[in-house]
């Protein structure tokens, strides 16, 4: 009798815990407000529903291998697309490619020196096409006229290197002429002085072999700058050499 009675007072305090526990979530539910929510789109599609096939670039059908109700089967190829608008582009971009790789096999034969340019193997192999026996011809036309203007270039520069320095002989030898004229004229000054100084000759013949001297040192200064000045241009006649090469 203990027992039950036991068991009905456990059971009792759970069915009251448990109503307690609905009536304040209940309660909870009346009385609170909810701030905000998620939503987010949705649709239910019926797996049998008509699927849509789509490329992901567009094109031409050119050909149809099935029509409404045939079952298909996985890989089986149901739809080809015209292949002229991509064969076009393929070729225009195979073109492209074809004058990168002959332009930049010319460029560096300009760079190493080369006697002519050497154009991959991959273009070699295909220059029967047309377009690409264009592209290596012009560019191996285009490579000797730049060399021939470049070898142009460079002799008329080595041209006016050779004009320089025979223009720097010839103000050398006019240095040494002057030099032996001042020369001179110091020691024909030296003894001018000396015969004014007894009074046996005018002072005008002392201020123009004066004049004589200063105009002598005038004109060798005068060809010792014009060497320096020619040989600062061979200078950069040299350098301009280098970078052609």
């Amino acid at each position: 009798m203990t027992v039950h009675q036991s068991l009905r007072g456990h059971l009792a305090l759970g069915l009251a815990a448990v109503a307690f526990l609905m009536l304040v979530v209940f309660g909870w539910g009346m009385l609170s407000e909810i701030s905000g929510a998620v939503i987010a789109p949705g649709k239910l599609v019926v797996d049998s529903n008509v699927k849509k096939v789509q490329h992901p670039t567009g094109g031409v059908v050119g050909e149809l291998n099935v029509k409404d109700g045939d079952r298909v089967k996985k890989g089986e190829v149901v739809v080809r697309l015209d292949e002229t608008q991509a064969r076009t582009s393929l070729a225009i971009v195979t073109k492209a490619l074809d004058e990168m790789d002959s332009r930049q096999a010319r460029l560096v034969a300009e760079r190493d020196g080369a006697d002519k340019v050497t154009f991959p193997d991959e273009l070699l192999a295909r220059r029967n096409e047309p377009e690409v026996a264009q592209s290596t011809t012009s560019e191996q036309r285009l490579f000797e006229m730049r060399r021939s203007a470049r070898e142009g270039q460079k002799a008329q520069l080595l041209e006016q290197v050779d004009q320089l320095r025979q223009q720097i002989l010839g103000n050398d030898e006019q240095v040494a002429a002057k030099s032996k004229e001042i020369e001179w004229n110091q020691q024909e000054l030296g003894g001018i002085r000396g015969l004014w100084k007894q009074n046996l000759v005018p002072f005008n013949r002392v201020t123009t072999l004066e004049r004589d001297s200063a105009r002598l040192h005038g004109e060798r200064g005068a060809l010792t700058a014009s060497i320096a000045q020619a040989k600062g241009r061979i200078a950069e006649i040299q350098l301009k050499i280098l970078q052609i090469d």
